[in-house]
């Protein structure tokens, strides 16, 4: 059995509403694929694990964006500047600077270290790095200015008696020159104790290198003589009663290899401060008839501590007679006269 449908017949009313029907539902049907769409981007952007075509669309999708106006593209580029910027391990300062639109990224390159010969000095080869050639940005580099420039005589000593090698002790001299006024004489005497306390460490560490040499039975006379001396300091600076002994022994065998002068004078002036009065006295006036100056000085001292005040007084008045521009005679007489009994513990601004 055949049904017949029959056409529906369309007034201008009823057309114009099917019209605004289909248009209606034609845009919700827009707005529902829009919706999904939006959808599916949010989710590809917050969520890593997504399809290859999904991710895809969302790019394309980006790009669309991107291509309908200008502020897109600019944020777009700063997106790519940032990623880039953010994600480049910056291993090295930079050293210049470019600008990308609106960001200014760092041109990266690797700075060079350069090892610098310097000439060498007494067989001492100096290296050091040359940071000036590198590329540091934004690390200030030290200026040096050299002033008051001073030079240190060179001084080479048999180191044994056979003279077959020499040492160099110009380092060595410079610091007895310097510390001889102080420390050769108890009590000894020092400007501020800065000045002590650097005197002794310096003592203490020459002392040491020396102390190898003059161990050596047949070390010569320059470096026993050399180490009684920065022993004998040392003791005066209560570092312990060793710098007494050592002194003591490499003077003694000073004098046996050479007799001198200043071997007598320091190993009389060594006897005498240390108690041994009349030993000392003995060493001293032979130091003193080889016309050893400083050996009248350290008679009187020892007069003096032998309760011989009289003797004493008599000594420095004649020496001072005899050198009237002796730096240390007037305060000595001071000293003597005015009851004290050590004439070299005169004021530190007097001490040359």
């Amino acid at each position: 059995m055949t049904h017949m449908v029959k056409p529906l017949a369309y007034t201008p009313l009823t057309y114009t509403l099917a019209i605004l029907m289909a248009t209606n539902a034609t845009v919700a049907m827009a707005a529902t694929a829009t919706a999904k769409t939006t959808t599916k981007t949010t989710t590809t952007k917050t969520t890593t694990a997504k399809p290859a075509t999904q991710t895809t669309a969302t790019k394309k999708t980006t790009v669309t964006k991107a291509k309908t106006t200008n502020k897109s593209t600019e944020k777009s580029a700063d997106t790519v500047s940032n990623s880039v910027k953010d994600t480049t391990p910056q291993m090295t300062p930079p050293s210049a600077t470019s600008n990308t639109g609106s960001m200014i990224v760092p041109v990266l390159t690797a700075p060079t270290v350069a090892n610098v010969m310097y000439p060498s000095t007494n067989s001492v080869q100096l290296v050091g790095t040359d940071i000036s050639a590198q590329n540091l940005a934004n690390i200030p580099l030290p200026t040096l200015t050299l002033s008051n420039i001073s030079t240190v005589k060179t001084v080479l000593i048999p180191r044994t008696t056979d003279n077959s090698t020499q040492l160099d002790v110009s380092v060595l001299d410079d610091f007895i020159t310097y510390a001889t006024p102080m420390a050769r004489h108890y009590p000894p005497v020092f400007s501020s104790r800065t000045e002590r306390y650097n005197t002794t460490e310096r003592l203490k560490s020459l002392t040491a290198w020396i102390e190898t040499y003059a161990q050596n039975p047949n070390a010569s006379y320059e470096v026993l003589l050399r180490a009684a001396k920065l022993n004998a300091m040392g003791r005066n600076l209560d570092l312990g009663s060793d710098y007494a002994v050592r002194a003591g022994n490499y003077i003694a065998r000073a004098v046996r290899l050479n007799d001198t002068a200043e071997a007598n004078f320091l190993y009389g002036a060594m006897l005498a401060e240390g108690g041994g009065f009349k030993e000392g006295a003995k060493y001293l006036e032979k130091a003193e008839k080889m016309g050893y100056l400083e050996a009248t000085q350290s008679l009187a001292q020892a007069d003096l501590l032998d309760d011989k005040k009289d003797r004493a007084i008599q000594r420095l008045t004649e020496f001072k007679a005899k050198n009237p521009d002796n730096p240390y005679i007037d305060e000595q007489l001071r000293i003597v006269n005015s009851g004290k009994y050590y004439i070299w513990d005169i004021p530190a601004k007097v001490v040359q």
